[in-house]
């Protein structure tokens, strides 16, 4: 879907707001999505070195029609106040790949409040997340990583019925590296799979787990979960079952995200996207010169990829800021 037809359908919840929000907390709710779908469209018509900043701050006020949508918020505590995250300046004249970013400030601070929300974690300055951790964590960073090494992968996950009881539905991740794969049909998975998997918490909690081994053509292995569900389920409740261990992302896909760092749960997409960005803005506001040395396309061999994944975000993230208005409003 286009990013003019995602923010058509954003403009066209502003008449009617998810959850009937009135008074200031809809008109909260107006002007940022307003302010927001303005700043990404100027984002669309300048060049790398400043689109980070509209970026970011689009995706700030898209963060304020969040939170004045969300049914678990009240009429007391849904504005936003400051940024509520903080990129380390002492790791900017480095890699960029370690750049760090933590958690600070107020429970109403912006990134804080909607980590409550969202049901994301937060983390502090003694256990910062890195840039290239954030970066590897989004489907988009895996075309073009800046260093596949650090962190994990979001894995592609789809629900399934399964072959030998049709009733049975299981959530069937794939991508898994061929390294840690067992052999095929073998389904004592091994130290190095049940360490890999130990990356992403939402799995846990499954009755039964099946390996199908891994692709002909170097796209990775696939396991099959089966969760528990009572016996007089229907299909659509064993169905909700079996996605509620994955992620739904941008508006259709599913994915497996890893807990990154020392936190026990994945970051929301939502504010994975938000971490990363504001780095990205805070490098190239304060630190002009060192962004300028990353996104030369002749000296510079993670420019393209920096170009790349901010192109990506013109699209992907008004999807997800769609996605995660209706969601927060049920």
């Amino acid at each position: 879907m286009s990013s003019d037809r995602v923010w058509a359908y954003l403009r066209m919840t502003r008449a009617e707001p998810p959850g009937g929000i009135r008074g200031a907390r809809r008109k909260t709710y107006v002007a940022a999505l307003e302010q927001a779908q303005q700043m990404f469209a100027a984002a669309a018509t300048v060049g790398v070195a400043t689109r980070p900043l509209l970026l970011f701050y689009g995706l700030s006020q898209g963060g304020r029609a969040v939170a004045a949508a969300a049914k678990s918020v009240s009429n007391n505590d849904y504005a936003l106040r400051g940024h509520g995250i903080k990129a380390n300046p002492a790791t900017f004249n480095g890699p960029l790949t370690k750049v760090e970013v933590h958690t600070e400030g107020r429970d109403d601070a912006s990134f804080k409040r909607l980590s409550g929300i969202l049901a994301s974690p937060t983390w502090d300055a003694h256990t910062p997340l890195t840039l290239g951790e954030l970066w590897n964590s989004l489907p988009e960073g895996q075309d073009m990583s800046l260093d596949p090494t650090i962190g994990a992968s979001p894995l592609p996950a789809s629900v399934h019925s399964s072959v030998e009881d049709p009733s049975e539905l299981l959530l069937v991740v794939s991508a898994i590296p061929a390294e840690v794969m067992p052999s095929v049909h073998d389904n004592d998975f091994g130290p190095a799979l049940n360490q890999f998997l130990g990356r992403y918490p939402t799995l846990s909690g499954s009755v039964k787990r099946l390996s199908r081994g891994v692709g002909p053509f170097g796209g990775g292995g696939s396991v099959q979960f089966a969760y528990p569900a009572s016996a007089n389920s229907n299909y659509q409740q064993r169905e909700a079952i079996a996605e509620s261990h994955s992620t739904r992302y941008r508006l259709h896909d599913r994915f497996v995200f890893p807990a990154l760092g020392a936190n026990s749960a994945p970051l929301h997409p939502l504010l994975a996207w938000w971490a990363l960005l504001f780095a990205l803005s805070m490098l190239a506001r304060y630190h002009p010169e060192s962004w300028a040395d990353h996104i030369a396309v002749d000296t510079s061999s993670i420019a393209v990829a920096i170009e790349t994944l901010l192109s990506d975000a013109l699209t992907v993230v008004p999807q997800i800021l769609l996605r995660t208005i209706l969601d927060v409003a049920q």
